[in-house]
């Protein structure tokens, strides 16, 4: 009787040490990630701004255009973070063997009707190397510098799931750089948006009730990159400045996008 005793309070010693440790290495690799920006696809030329206009965010005048990756984007810059609406566009080049990656884009940008997921989020180490117990893969694109490349968490085949991934250094959202643009720089100008905000705080990602969420999805969840709702459709919360005006602004159906400031 005894031995059995002091076996059942081993194992339970036992398991709670592994609760302990998984928990202490997922925090460990939480506080290796950051949020870096959104992507919202979009249709071509983004007629989709101007809502993120009438809203009270300015677009930086810049339109990028992704060569070997078949798509352009434009955004609203921030201290900390921007959001990017990017569109599929037959006019800027793609790369051998990155079609699948085009298609994507285009069913991300019909997302009503294939039911796919229009949105990413990207993210930026903040350590050396925060791993997953999951499968990531790599893509590095024409228009990005030579030797580096997008980590992506989200499985190749899956069809249902937001795009997360994990940007390079060199293309790493700084804040602290930004903070330092001078006054007179036009770098500063895009960071002035008329209703006032200047950082993201809080991200809030709504998922259909039918959605089943893969690895990465609960990953992020836990490590508290974002928070989770269900609703009727995919849409993400944005919240700047911890919502200090507690101003609300909803640009649906034009964009699947909710601002809280």
């Amino acid at each position: 009787m005894t031995n059995r005793l002091s076996s059942s309070r081993a194992l339970i010693f036992i398991t709670g040490v592994v609760v302990v440790l998984t928990s202490v290495c997922l925090t460990a690799a939480a506080t290796e990630l950051e949020f870096d920006h959104v992507w919202i696809v979009v249709t071509r030329d983004a007629p989709e701004r101007a809502a993120l206009e009438r809203a009270g965010l300015k677009i930086s005048p810049n339109v990028n255009r992704n060569d070997g990756q078949g798509t352009a984007s434009v955004s609203a810059e921030f201290l900390n973070a921007y959001i990017e609406l990017m569109w599929p566009d037959p006019t800027v080049s793609v790369a051998q063997g990155a079609e699948r990656g085009v298609e994507k884009f285009k069913n991300r940008m019909n997302w009503r009707a294939s039911g796919w997921c229009p949105l990413g989020i990207a993210l930026h180490r903040t350590g050396l190397g925060a791993t997953f117990p999951f499968p990531t893969w790599s893509i590095a694109p024409d228009w990005m510098p030579k030797g580096t490349a997008i980590e992506i968490l989200t499985a190749r085949d899956d069809t249902k799931s937001p795009s997360f991934f994990i940007e390079p250094p060199v293309l790493a959202v700084k804040e602290e750089a930004n903070r330092k643009i001078p006054e007179n720089d036009p770098k500063r100008a895009a960071l002035q948006h008329p209703i006032g905000v200047e950082r993201i705080t809080d991200l809030r990602l709504v998922r259909p009730k039918a959605y089943q969420p893969v690895a990465a999805f609960t990953y992020l969840e836990k490590a508290g990159i974002f928070k989770v709702s269900e609703g009727t459709e995919w849409a993400i919360e944005i919240t700047f400045d911890a919502g200090r005006k507690s101003q609300t602004k909803d640009l649906r159906p034009d964009l699947p996008l909710v601002i809280h400031y």
